[in-house]
Parts: C-alpha cells; sequence; structure tokens
C-alpha cells in the first residue's frame, strides 16, 4: 500500500456555493500531489487509520501520513 504525505491545508471557494472549503494536501509517492476535502477526513475516515482510495492507482488504497 502506498503512502501519501501530508503537505498542507489550503482554504479554496467552491464554485457551486462559493462557500469556503478547506482541502488538504498530500504529496503522492509517483511524485504527484492532490488535494481532498478535510471534511472528508474528518467524517469519512476512522482516526489513526486514515486510508481512501489512491487518486492515482484504480482499485487500491492509500494511507494517509500526517508527519
Amino acid at each position: 500500500m502506498n503512502k501519501a504525505k501530508f503537505v498542507k491545508d489550503v482554504t479554496v471557494i467552491d464554485p457551486d456555493t462559493l462557500g469556503e472549503v478547506e482541502v488538504t494536501i498530500f504529496k503522492h509517492p509517483n511524485g504527484g500531489m492532490f488535494g481532498l476535502d478535510a471534511s472528508y477526513i474528518e467524517q469519512e475516515l476512522e482516526e489513526d487509520n486514515e486510508i481512501t482510495v489512491d487518486p492515482f492507482n484504480v482499485n487500491e488504497s492509500i494511507l494517509l501520513i500526517w508527519e
């Protein structure tokens, strides 16, 4: 399983609602970066076991690392 490292949180404007959305940015081991809605991380992922779908590898999971 791949591991993605935390980079930073950024605030963006949702183009539909014009509301602010916190996005958490991660560095993928393949060199790319990706962002996840911070509310998704808080609501959907279990604490200390933050595994989600790998956005760069179909049918694989990725572990989110906060170091």
